[in-house]
């Protein structure tokens, strides 16, 4: 579809104040950073060769602690999870609750998506962007990929913490803290690893822990719903993903203006 000068005049303006709000910025700024270890802090430039060392970091250290949880606590142990009638006795003793609660988790998930849609539908109809999704991402510019190499690190990136934060915080923990070394009751082991998971998330702020603390006990409802893993890891990686959509690329962004693309 060719695009009308309309259309070229309205993406030129959005694209411009979007240029001007991430590139012209000071690139020697440091930003904090994820805590975790030998990269406190990691220089806000997308093609840097330290955002991919550190994506490396974030993947090796999820891995290794994966193994260690699975090693000590075992497989089955971790993947499934087949409550007892008096646990959670909210959740699976009435049907309208569960039919409540499966319905928030659909809304949530559907709106968490909604933004990755309308980024598609207005690519495929050629529609200029606002990147209002984009913006809303700005204060972790530093962190998230901008040239196409990182965007292919993300990648793996987001499968681990898919896999591994989910077998972490949900499989591991939920073991832990109900069944063994503590006998807590599940719904509130359910709250503990949900809010140490959103913890997991500060360098985000107050928001990120918040919205990271919710996502993680609607994982935790879905995993004990569906009595399996499989559902929120992929739930979680496609979750993450999101940034591959909504985030344009360094090239788009440095591209001249007259000819960029509006995604």
């Amino acid at each position: 579809m060719r695009s009308t000068p309309a259309y070229k005049a309205h993406n030129r303006k959005y694209q411009r104040n979007y240029h001007r709000s991430q590139v012209s910025k000071n690139p020697d700024r440091w930003q904090q950073s994820p805590n975790w270890p030998g990269f406190d802090r990691v220089q806000p430039n997308p093609g840097s060769p330290q955002k991919i060392a550190y994506y490396i970091t974030i993947c090796a250290w999820l891995w290794i602690a994966s193994f260690v949880a699975v090693a000590n606590v075992g497989v089955r142990e971790v993947f499934t999870i087949a409550p007892m009638p008096n646990d959670a006795s909210w959740l699976f003793g009435h049907g309208w609750v569960r039919f409540l609660v499966e319905a928030v988790i659909a809304l949530f998930f559907g709106m968490t998506f909604l933004s990755c849609a309308i980024v598609v539908w207005k690519k495929l109809n050629d529609r200029p962007r606002t990147y209002r999704s984009a913006k809303a991402l700005r204060s972790l510019e530093y962190f998230f990929p901008a040239t196409q190499r990182e965007r292919h690190w993300w990648v793996l990136v987001c499968i681990t913490a898919g896999v591994c934060e989910e077998t972490l915080f949900r499989g591991f923990m939920l073991h832990y803290l109900h069944v063994l070394p503590c006998t807590l009751n599940l719904t509130l082991a359910l709250l503990i690893s949900s809010l140490v998971f959103g913890l997991n998330h500060f360098y985000g702020g107050v928001g990120g822990v918040v919205g990271s603390a919710i996502a993680g006990f609607l994982f935790g409802l879905l995993f004990l719903l569906s009595g399996n893993l499989l559902l929120p890891v992929v739930l979680h990686a496609l979750t993450d993903l999101r940034a591959l959509v909504i985030l344009p690329t360094r090239a788009e962004l440095t591209a001249p203006l007259s000819t960029a693309s509006d995604s």
